[in-house]
């Protein structure tokens, strides 16, 4: 395809503001994408691809042969997150959906997936419109569950690239905090890998009077997240990009008085890097900072 702006981007904008708005109000969580993925799979299908759905779960793949060439596959993510919206805009969402206790949590595209499936659905149908400018395969991925890090596993177990062309090159794209119409870009990585680890501390609970008869756990993983930071700042070449977080902190019944002290505490930590060895050492080093 020749260099330059291309033509008639703007008669997009108005279909893909109208898909953006929708798929904002109405968030799914992961692996519940069910109305996500209808939307993107129709679009995609109206446009002229061969659509496939229920792939890994809610994963949609679509696929329009325009000649030889390479094959390149657009990706974006269906799954939204559990956090409540108070941008106080008037597409805000308001929806809810049962949570990992069955209890009802707010949900909200809070981190661009709305904005990366209409970008997606709006490349595929400008590259529809103008098939003279190119030659190839274009095949266009609706991933699910990409927050907890099951959704792509799941496409290919369920044999994605048995079922549509195997890609020669893979693309994807994430909003960021740059003005409307600028496109970052660099040579070598620009987005982190990461690895995601479920930490359990176990104790024995008892009587919020008598913490010396106690093996506290959640005051385990207090201190355990209070040293995390550590592990980044201190044992980490600052030039590696090496990032620990602790996301959650889970212990203890909310239903009691606060007289009990528990038996168990659930730690989320996430090491994020851009490179595989800094990303192995960071997660040994919060491995050993954890036991």
């Amino acid at each position: 395809m020749s260099g330059g702006v291309p033509p008639g981007l703007d008669a997009l904008l108005p279909s893909t503001a109208e898909l953006y708005l929708d798929l904002h109000r109405h968030p799914e969580l992961s692996g519940a994408e069910e109305r996500t993925a209808a939307r993107f799979a129709d679009r995609l299908a109206a446009d002229g691809f061969r659509v496939l759905t229920g792939v890994g779960g809610h994963g949609v793949a679509a696929e329009l042969a325009n000649g030889d060439g390479p094959a390149v596959l657009l990706r974006a993510e269906l799954d939204a997150l559990p956090v409540a919206e108070e941008t106080g805009v008037p597409y805000a969402s308001t929806a809810t959906a049962p949570g990992p206790d069955g209890r009802p949590v707010p949900v909200m595209h809070a981190c661009g997936h709305d904005a990366h499936l209409a970008c997606a659905a709006a490349a595929a149908r400008w590259l529809t419109a103008h098939r003279d400018r190119w030659r190839g395969t274009l095949l266009v991925v609706g991933q699910p569950a990409e927050e907890t890090l099951s959704g792509a596993r799941a496409m290919l177990e369920d044999g994605l690239y048995d079922r549509i062309t195997a890609p020669d090159v893979v693309l994807a794209q994430h909003t960021a905090a740059f003005p409307a119409g600028m496109v970052a870009h660099a040579d070598g990585p620009l987005m982190a890998g990461s690895v995601t680890l479920e930490v359990v501390f176990e104790g024995d609970g008892g009587h919020a009077a008598t913490p010396h008869l106690t093996a506290d756990p959640l005051l385990a993983a207090a201190g355990a997240v209070t040293r995390l930071p550590a592990v980044a700042a201190r044992e980490t070449d600052p030039a590696e990009r090496l990032l620990v977080t602790a996301s959650s902190l889970r212990a203890g019944d909310t239903g009691h008085t606060g007289n009990v002290i528990a038996t168990r505490a659930e730690l989320r930590v996430t090491v994020r890097a851009l490179s595989e060895a800094a990303l192995v050492r960071g997660t040994a080093a919060v491995e050993r900072v954890v036991r």
